[in-house]
């Protein structure tokens, strides 16, 4: 088995990584700075967009300095929408309203590639707040249409990129055969709830399983009817998960399924009712009872996930290779 080693490059990345919002938000503060050093308009009022540029830089830098916490970029989105509005209200013309009130139309695109569901429907309600007060606070005299209009094209196109983005990640994260997760996605989940267990001081066990004799099933019944084995084992399998567990296919017939709260002998009696369990076939195409070899291995601390499956792993196969249905791995220490 390939043991995983994090999404690396190219890898599943469910959302943008805080140094990627931050390099954005940089972008934005040169921008205004631009504007500020170089006006579009005699009228525009530079010390508002040398505050905003020096703003917008500060966020970045606060950013990247709190980078691991997993809300920090919409906070920082969120933030950043206040500085739009406040710009927004500082313009004099009409085009200048317009214009700068772009920014928070893509602020709004922005919130749906950084969260989803009801977390994006509330930035978005900040961001079309935000594009209101703005407008209303500048000099400038508009039509109800005109905020309207930027307000409707804030929503459209955020609900565009959020159904696009969720298309991807389903994509990008699922195994169409049998609905796990992909190998780099289970790899950065697998992650998240080893950390966030060893925050809590709460256990956390990694089960590895292989098919055994899957290339047999394949070559005396047909690919078609290992795929059927494949999507069955892992229907049983997920039945037995609980919420915040995660179950990922690695390559071929090889799963790992991380259990949250559960030490290694809860994870072992785990593995044996799965077994004890497991699907039997039932058509005269399908092979009956197929049988699998597991290999269980309790997380010790904050433990990298690579290390973590490469124990499980090794257990695994001296299952296999001693024909016994469970093998636990080293304890923690």
């Amino acid at each position: 088995m390939r043991v995983l080693d994090g999404p690396g490059r190219g890898g599943a990345r469910l959302y943008p990584a805080a140094t990627h919002c931050a390099a954005a938000l940089g972008l934005c503060a040169l921008l205004c700075l631009l504007s500020a050093v170089a006006p579009p308009s005699r009228l525009a009022l530079v010390e508002v967009w040398y505050a905003a540029s020096g703003a917008l830089a500060l966020l970045a830098g606060a950013l990247l300095l709190a980078r691991r916490h997993p809300r920090a970029p919409l906070v920082a989105l969120v933030l950043a929408m206040l500085v739009g509005a406040v710009l927004v209200a500082s313009c004099q013309t009409a085009v200048g309203v317009v214009t700068t009130s772009l920014g928070l139309v893509v602020a709004g695109q922005a919130a749906a590639l950084l969260g989803d569901g009801s977390t994006v429907r509330a930035v978005l309600v900040v961001d079309v707040l935000a594009l209101g007060a703005g407008m209303l606070a500048s000099p400038v005299r508009f039509r109800p249409t005109t905020f309207v209009v930027l307000a409707a094209t804030t929503v459209a196109m955020s609900a565009l990129v959020g159904y696009l983005v969720a298309r991807l990640r389903v994509l990008a994260t699922t195994d169409d055969l049998t609905g796990a997760l992909t190998r780099a996605a289970f790899a950065e989940r697998a992650a998240a709830v080893v950390r966030g267990a060893a925050r809590r001081g709460r256990p956390v066990s990694v089960v590895c399983l292989d098919v055994d004799d899957f290339k047999q099933v394949n070559d005396t019944r047909g690919h078609q009817a290992g795929d059927a084995v494949l999507v069955r084992l892992v229907e049983g399998w997920r039945a037995a998960l609980g919420r915040t567990d995660v179950i990922g296919r690695l390559g071929g017939d090889e799963f790992a399924v991380v259990l949250d709260g559960r030490d290694e002998a809860a994870a072992l009696a785990w593995a044996r009712a799965a077994g004890a369990g497991g699907p039997e076939g039932s058509q005269a195409d399908e092979p009956v009872d197929p049988t699998w070899s597991h290999g269980v291995a309790q997380a010790r601390g904050d433990e990298p996930v690579a290390a973590l499956l490469a124990r499980a792993d090794t257990a695994m196969y001296a299952s296999k290779t001693r024909r016994t249905p469970v093998v636990p791995a080293p304890g923690p220490a």
